[in-house]
């Protein structure tokens, strides 16, 4: 059933800012009508302006076949050809009706990458039930409205326009996540990226997280208490929230323990899935990685051009200094952490950052974030971090929903910390053989492991920089974040 929960505490119980409209009008209007009667259903009702036809694809065998009844305007039926319908306009309008019966749809993928069932809910990329109108030189936007059956709900990661969801600069395939039919749902107000820096108003975006059915009530209430304190961690790193509206949609699985694999979409609108465990340990989600992994990933564009090492490097990078930040970890553990794991992506260096495959991406460029990060206090004299050159790519507009390309992101990093240590470091490792002597590094940042232990030398010709990277400078107070058994 679907369940309404009450915010879990006061200070998320503000009003939800309203979001901003985009100047852009819709070339396509998507009517949808949500029913769970013999199976969870989408009928859709497509108009959109265009002077010449239009085909509205499918994705895939499996996606084409769960389309039915495809019409024109006049109730023509009309046949796909290789998964997608040829419509033509009636002045200067293309109009296609059509239905997916998604609940026998996600039954027969079940995988969390493209759409799940749990009792009568589904999780699911739009790409599973709406239809991708071809013919226009870029893609359209398209504004959405959900009309839902009694009990029913609906929610996605894109952006509200009036009573619209809107899809703009991206195609449906990459449009994300969305959640329909039976499901908790929970808003929480998380503060807009950039709005918690000095001397910046004070705004709230929203963060939707809808968790399909399999988790009994207290495990729920325990999964929201993780994610809103979560998103606090996060928002004290990047000073403000990662996104101004993010969903993040938990599904559970049976026979896991913990939380499992954790997938971001950023196109149209910042989504994440994850899978958790049916049966909760509150103490295991707080000791967790995947979530605080995934929610900077829509801190961040996406990157163009072999640059997976820079999204995971810097994700798995900054993931235990959010978590340290917030009082999670300590200090000694993240370099523990880094010493034992960064061997794993040294060899890269070998061949260029360019050629890093599979695992390697995720540990050569945390080492590249490392260098980045000490870097950046060095030229700045410990006024400036890879927070910093982060978090201003974000505030610059650069967020998980636009894409750059690697030389683009490293120059607007370093304009964020006036600099050209990003920029020299791509030039030195992405395409060139310059290998890193991580004993070495560890020897000049003061750092060395005994039987397992982690000792820190304040002595060593680095420590100055390594004592600001994981608890940030000492000029900057750190907010703590209570862990539900503290408070």
């Amino acid at each position: 059933m679907l369940h309404r929960l009450l915010p879990l505490a006061l200070a998320l119980c503000l009003p939800l800012a309203v979001e901003a409209q985009p100047v852009a009008a819709p070339e396509c209007n998507a009517d949808v009508e949500l029913t769970a009667e013999g199976g969870l259903k989408v009928s859709v009702i497509y108009r959109c302006r265009s002077d010449g036809p239009l085909t509205f694809g499918a994705t895939g065998e499996r996606g084409g076949a769960a389309v039915h009844d495809f019409t024109d305007a006049s109730g023509k039926p009309l046949t796909a050809s290789s998964n997608a319908w040829w419509v033509e306009p009636v002045n200067g309008l293309v109009e296609a009706h059509y239905s997916v019966d998604l609940m026998t749809y996600a039954k027969s993928v079940n995988t969390p990458t493209l759409a799940i069932a749990r009792g009568d809910g589904v999780m699911a990329l739009l790409e599973a039930w709406l239809l991708e109108p071809r013919g226009y030189k870029k893609p359209p936007v398209i504004d959405i409205k959900v009309k839902t059956a009694d009990g029913l709900s609906f929610t996605s990661g894109l952006p509200k326009v009036g009573d619209a969801w809107r899809l703009s600069g991206t195609v449906v395939r990459f449009a994300g996540y969305s959640a329909l039919g039976k499901f908790t749902l929970q808003e929480f107000a998380v503060p807009m990226p950039g709005s918690l820096r000095p001397g910046q108003a004070k705004q709230d975006g929203i963060l939707r997280v809808a968790i399909l059915d399999g988790v009994p009530a207290e495990g729920r209430a325990d999964l929201l208490e993780w994610v809103k304190r979560t998103a606090e961690a996060e928002s004290n790193y990047w000073q403000g929230f990662t996104a101004p509206h993010l969903l993040l949609g938990l599904v559970p699985m049976e026979g896991r323990k913990g939380v499992g694999f954790g997938r971001t979409v950023p196109g149209g609108g910042a989504s994440v899935m994850i899978e958790v465990g049916v049966d909760i340990d509150k103490k295991r989600l707080f000791n967790e990685w995947v979530l605080v992994h995934e929610l900077i990933h829509t801190g961040m564009p996406f990157i163009n051009g072999r640059g997976t090492w820079l999204m995971e490097g810097a994700a798995t990078y900054v993931e235990p200094i959010i978590r340290a930040r917030a009082g999670w970890k300590t200090e000694a553990e993240v370099w523990k952490e880094w010493v034992d794991s960064m061997p794993r992506g040294q060899s890269v260096f070998g061949v260029g950052l360019a050629n890093a495959e599979g695992n390697q991406n995720y540990w050569a460029g945390a080492i590249f974030m490392l260098m980045a990060d000490i870097g950046i206090r060095r030229a700045t004299k410990g006024a400036k971090g890879l927070e910093d050159c982060l978090g201003g790519v974000l505030w610059a507009g650069h967020d998980a929903m636009t894409r750059m390309n690697i030389k683009d992101f490293a120059q607007a990093c370093d304009r964020a910390v006036q600099s050209d240590v990003v920029s020299a470091l791509v030039e030195q490792h992405l395409l060139k053989q310059n290998p890193v002597d991580l004993n070495q590094l560890w020897k000049d940042l003061g750092v060395s492991q005994v039987n397992g232990r982690i000792t820190l030398d304040d002595k060593a010709p680095q420590a100055e920089w390594r004592k600001m990277i994981v608890m940030g400078p000492a000029s900057k107070s750190l907010k703590p974040i209570k862990l539900p058994w503290q408070s």
